[in-house]
């Protein structure tokens, strides 16, 4: 009796152990994939906003300026814009192009802003 009870025990530590070994990898494992998907997200965001930077100079070297561009104005000069883009602060001389992809955003002011990371300040 007194063996069955040691087995026992033995047998529930080995298996706590495990448990607690495959949490332990699940969790990082985890963690890993969800890096993945932020540097995909900001690498789309940021391919974004350079299509769209591109389509906002050609827009306002033909229409004077580019305080009356939109998002559809745009898809029309790249029809390859997605649905992430936003534009902000339009005036005649300047502008502030924006994609938020998941929870990555990226960004770029203008005319002869680069791509940055976050939000159109």
């Amino acid at each position: 009796m007194k063996s069955f009870l040691v087995l026992a025990i033995l047998i529930a530590l080995g298996v706590g152990v495990g448990i607690r070994y495959v949490g332990h990898t699940a969790a990082k494992t985890t963690s890993t994939v969800l890096g993945f998907t932020n540097q995909a997200g900001s690498a789309a965001a940021e391919a974004n906003v350079a299509a769209a930077l591109t389509a906002l100079q050609t827009y306002g070297a033909a229409n004077g300026g580019y305080t009356n561009a939109t998002v559809a104005g745009l898809a029309q000069i790249n029809a390859g814009l997605g649905s992430t883009i936003s534009l902000h602060d339009l005036t005649a001389t300047s502008f502030c192009v924006q994609s938020t992809v998941g929870s990555a955003t990226a960004s770029a002011s203008g005319p002869g802003g680069s791509v940055v990371s976050g939000p159109c300040p």
